[in-house]
């Protein structure tokens, strides 16, 4: 079952995302990533974007003590499958870096994100994290939704 799907940073991205971090909380989010949707239905999995790479643009940068994360600015023509919804409002495009012990990394959201010096980009690749009953991980090959 698809837990959230999303853009996942791996490596370059990774290591320039923790560099950037101004302060490191002590859990770091082990899959730096862009979450467009949680627990989509059926009609919410894009299979034409899966494993396609994606260029996004970091912006801001906050971090409240509890939590820490970059802004971020999706092209255009990705914006239409950014269906991050909170109580009926689209969630900033973001991504969490590390919190706190008791902190939830979807507080994040709420940081007020202050603009970055100069726009950095960096790559990803749309996918799914996947849980099933005896192991979670990421995949970019197409979802069998039926």
């Amino acid at each position: 079952m698809i837990s959230y799907e999303g853009i996942f940073f791996e490596e370059e991205s990774e290591k320039l995302l923790y560099s950037l971090e101004e302060v490191h909380l002590p859990i770091i989010n082990d899959k730096y990533h862009c979450t467009f949707k949680y627990h989509p239905s059926n009609e919410e999995i894009f299979n034409e974007l899966v494993g396609k790479e994606i260029e996004v643009q970091l912006v801001g940068y906050a971090c409240n003590g509890r939590n820490s994360g970059f802004l971020i600015k999706l092209p255009e023509y990705i914006e239409k499958y950014y269906i991050n919804i909170d109580n009926g409002i689209k969630i900033k495009s973001h991504i969490t870096t590390s919190i706190e012990k008791d902190a939830e990394p979807y507080d994040t959201k709420n940081l007020d994100f202050k603009p970055l010096p100069k726009i950095i980009n960096i790559k990803g690749k749309f996918g799914y994290f996947i849980k099933e009953s005896d192991k979670e991980y990421i995949s970019y090959k197409p979802y069998n939704n039926i």
